[in-house]
């Protein structure tokens, strides 16, 4: 049967945002700039705008909005990041459970992609040395917070072992993070890589897990100046530059304070969510108060089917599997359903279906 009710689509509430997108678009100062061949890096008011939130809500310290190339969302980050860090042939390291969207790119530009192996807090260091060495492997993606699928964060202690085998290795790291503001609600934030290598680090971010995808609103931020003016490059080969009008608007709320009010709304709601799924589903389940949850165990593929049959989306692990040793689970995403109670229908039927 076709799903009626939506697991698998990681997204935030959107209908707070859409209500206030509404008034932006109406109120908004249209001029001729606006329909002027853009900045390929980006506005720098906006670059600027976006440096600010990095260094409030995703643990950064220092943030140059000249090292920064404004994106289609974070998945075209990670593909610009790819892009200058990969070449066909090479071989790049992820957490043996990962992101999807980003093995999917690295293969498709005939990139080699390897599993390292993780624990609780996501890669482990040893497993990264090891992996290092016998492939020859030049590059790593890691997700230090919230990691997409199993919400595992790094400690600081782990965060610097990363850090410590890429730069003995010489690995440049390619780090996704779109999770963090709703990591680090209470001034607790942890130094994303870009601060602890930041010369070795292109740091992929996006606003898409806090207002919408469908902003289209991502930013790069990479070692140096080179870098950056080949990625910029690479977006005037394949695009001219990026469309204006969200990012300029995106800016405006991050620097008037409403970017922040729309998190902690949605903080507060994913708290409530998160609290209803651990109810459900049993103790078992790995919760982090972000957007989605882990349930971990065996039969995963089966379980998704049962749901199904009940018309309940899921995704499995294996589609997010870096090879055959991964962490065994289903991700269940909790934003993707508006609605509360539709929310908690879905999350029952796959209580019944376990």
């Amino acid at each position: 049967m076709n799903a009626h009710y939506d697991l698998a689509v990681n997204l935030p509430l959107r209908a707070a945002v859409a209500a206030r997108l509404a008034e932006a678009l109406a109120a908004f100062p249209v001029g001729p700039e606006l329909l002027a061949y853009p900045a390929m890096e980006g506005n720098l008011g906006t670059r600027e705008a976006i440096a600010g939130w990095m260094r409030r809500r995703c643990g950064h310290v220092v943030v140059d909005p000249r090292r920064l190339v404004v994106t289609l969302g974070a998945r075209h980050a990670l593909s610009l990041a790819l892009d200058e860090a990969c070449a066909p042939g090479d071989t790049l390291l992820v957490a043996s459970s990962t992101y999807h969207g980003f093995r999917t790119s690295a293969e498709a530009r005939g990139i080699r992609v390897a599993g390292v192996r993780m624990d609780g807090e996501g890669m482990l260091p040893g497993e990264l040395e090891r992996m290092a060495a016998t492939t020859g492997a030049r590059c790593v993606y890691v997700q230090p917070t919230l990691q997409n699928p199993t919400t595992s964060t790094m400690s600081l202690a782990r965060r610097r072992q990363i850090a410590a085998v890429a730069t003995a290795r010489d690995l440049t790291i390619i780090e996704g993070d779109v999770y963090s503001p709703l990591a680090w609600q209470h001034g607790d934030a942890l130094p994303p890589l870009a601060e602890l290598a930041p010369d070795r680090c292109l740091h992929a971010g996006g606003i898409g897990k806090v207002l919408g995808p469908g902003l289209r609103v991502g930013w790069l931020l990479l070692p140096d100046d080179a870098s950056r003016q080949r990625a910029a490059s690479t977006i005037r080969l394949t695009s001219d530059g990026l469309p204006a009008l969200f990012p300029a608007i995106v800016a405006g709320w991050m620097a008037d304070g409403l970017a922040d009010a729309l998190l902690a709304n949605l903080a507060e709601r994913m708290v409530e969510r998160n609290h209803l799924a651990r109810h459900l589903l049993g103790g078992d389940l790995v919760t982090a108060n972000g957007l989605h949850v882990w349930l971990p165990g065996d039969g995963a593929e089966g379980l998704e089917a049962r749901a199904m049959a009940r018309g309940v989306r899921l995704t499995p692990s294996t589609p997010l599997a870096a090879d055959g040793e991964h962490a065994e689970g289903l991700r269940l995403c909790l934003g993707a359903e508006e609605d509360l109670d539709r929310l908690e229908t879905a999350l029952r039927i796959v209580a019944e279906v376990r």
